[in-house]
């Protein structure tokens, strides 16, 4: 609207006003879009110096022949020796600027050079400011004949890690300060030594906030045959084996640490088959990679310390079962996201006590202690599961 509102005023105008006169011709100032990625990127050529050169007079012949200009830096010196072969000017540039401390920019035509200057950036490290420590001991001893021990320690101090992985990717010149309180990280470095550090930072926390939820029973199994040594898992396991879809993988996979299985409630069964199945706890727990969980009820304490994979989870494993005789154990054991892990061989005998009528001899009826004896197996089952959305960050 502006501009039609001038073309008329212009026109009204015209015959008091003398005839316009002709426009300058001005120079070329930029080159075509075209012609400038030509000259950096397609255009190649060799160029041997057996002697010093100095780098300003490398730059001009870098350019010579082209349509760009190149406009160096009063402070930069430097000498090169070398062979380039067939190469483009932006490589001839990437290969020869950044050994001397030096680095270009381009802006239309002009390729300027100067001095590389180290960069101040701010990182957030949003992870709790705590240093956490746990220690399990699992031993044993057969009447001072023989013994066994096994000692297992967790230290977890992000801050303190994060530090040590930072140093080694850091120039001799640079400076950083981690801040636990404010959760902040301030690198002083040249550009591609803090680009490293953004891809190890985000590299960090994508395994770091990883969680896993796991769910534990506790599960007692009274045996219907008080002379068994303790469950027949080859019949578990053939009951675990049903009509599998094209596909998909096996319910049950036995391992040196217990039974894998994706069924829990056909491996109940197949329990109950064997006897009677009680669920002493049933609890859940939420915990981070490589964070250690304790899980306590009545007759068990439970340690547990993930480290979560994409896919796969590797749980690490203390279970203390307090029902006499007192059993412990320490494994490790990899799984796949939604098994469960069942873990057996803790047994014991009960005995039940009980007063009941009992035949006399002489048709005489009288009263009786009955002495009742089960066998117990306790089983343990884990199923962790990685939380949704949590790994892909």
């Amino acid at each position: 609207m502006l501009a039609i509102s001038w073309f008329v005023l212009a026109a009204g105008t015209a015959a008091a006003q003398p005839p316009p006169r002709p426009m300058p011709v001005l120079p070329l100032t930029q080159l075509d879009e075209h012609t400038q990625a030509a000259d950096l990127d397609n255009r190649t050529f060799t160029l041997t110096f057996a002697q010093p050169v100095a780098v300003r007079e490398l730059l001009l012949l870098l350019v010579r022949g082209t349509n760009l200009s190149i406009v160096p830096d009063p402070s930069i010196s430097g000498t090169f020796i070398g062979e380039l072969k067939n190469v483009t000017v932006r490589q001839a540039l990437s290969l020869i600027l950044p050994p001397l401390g030096l680095q270009y920019s381009v802006e239309g035509s002009f390729i300027r050079v100067f001095a590389r200057a180290p960069e101040t950036r701010i990182f957030d490290i949003n992870y709790a400011a705590t240093e956490r420590t746990s220690t399990t001991t699992v031993g044993g001893d057969d009447g001072g004949r023989s013994a066994a021990m096994v000692s297992s320690s967790t230290k977890a101090d992000v801050f303190a890690d994060l530090g040590n992985g930072i140093r080694t990717m850091l120039s001799e010149h640079a400076t950083f300060n981690l801040d636990r309180k404010a959760g902040l990280l301030q690198v002083t470095d040249f550009p591609e030594r803090l680009e490293r550090v953004s891809v190890y930072l985000d590299a960090v926390h994508d395994r770091v906030v990883r969680q896993v939820e796991i769910e534990a029973r506790v599960v007692e199994v009274e045996l219907n045959d008080e002379k068994a040594a303790g469950i027949d898992w080859s019949a578990v396991a053939a009951g675990q084996v049903g009509e599998l879809v094209p596909g998909q993988r096996p319910p049950l996979r036995p391992t040196l640490t217990g039974l894998r299985v994706t069924d829990v409630t056909r491996l109940l069964a197949s329990l109950a088959a064997q006897g009677k199945v009680f669920e002493l706890a049933h609890p859940r727990l939420l915990t981070l990679n490589n964070e250690p969980a304790i899980v306590r009820t009545d007759n068990l304490t439970l340690s547990v310390t993930p480290q979560i994979a994409a896919e796969a989870i590797t749980l690490s494993l203390t279970p203390i079962v307090k029902a006499p005789p007192v059993a412990e154990s320490d494994m490790i054991a990899r799984m796949v996201d939604g098994e469960t892990l069942a873990l057996s061989g803790f047994t014991h005998d009960r005995e039940t006590r009980e007063r009941k009528s009992v035949g006399i001899t002489g048709g005489w009826l009288g009263r009786a202690t009955v002495v009742t004896r089960k066998r117990i197996e306790l089983i343990i089952l884990l199923t962790p599961r990685i939380v949704p959305g949590v790994a892909a960050q």
